[in-house]
């Protein structure tokens, strides 16, 4: 290992936060349940007929006010987040529609940019 201890002390400052995130409280709690999935891959029709594919990072159901939901949470580390945000935006809404089409259940994204 050549991360100073600084870096280790600083990579888990960072780990220990993402983990504390009230997304990930909520995925885990969906997990203790059966109702979540990491590294999912997906292969999705779009509208203009073009089939695209990726791998999802988390997913996991949960019951709201509308009945249920899946969140679709897409992990980021990029430090040029800002130049390629919308290009990341758009992934994480077509990771969405793939899953809400695949299970006909409504589903969301969220960038988590750790």
């Amino acid at each position: 290992m050549n991360a100073t201890e600084d870096e280790v002390e600083a990579a888990s400052a960072v780990v220990q936060a993402a983990l504390d995130h009230p997304i990930l409280r909520r995925a885990a709690a969906s997990g203790a349940r059966g109702k979540l999935r990491r590294e999912t891959p997906i292969l999705h029709k779009l509208e203009n007929g073009l089939l695209v594919e990726g791998v999802i990072d988390l997913a996991f159901l949960e019951e709201d006010s509308t009945g249920a939901v899946w969140t679709v949470v897409d992990f980021k580390t990029d430090h040029e987040f800002g130049s390629l945000s919308e290009r990341y935006v758009a992934q994480v809404k077509m990771y969405s529609e793939a899953i809400a089409a695949a299970t006909r259940v409504q589903a969301r994204g969220v960038l988590l940019v750790v």
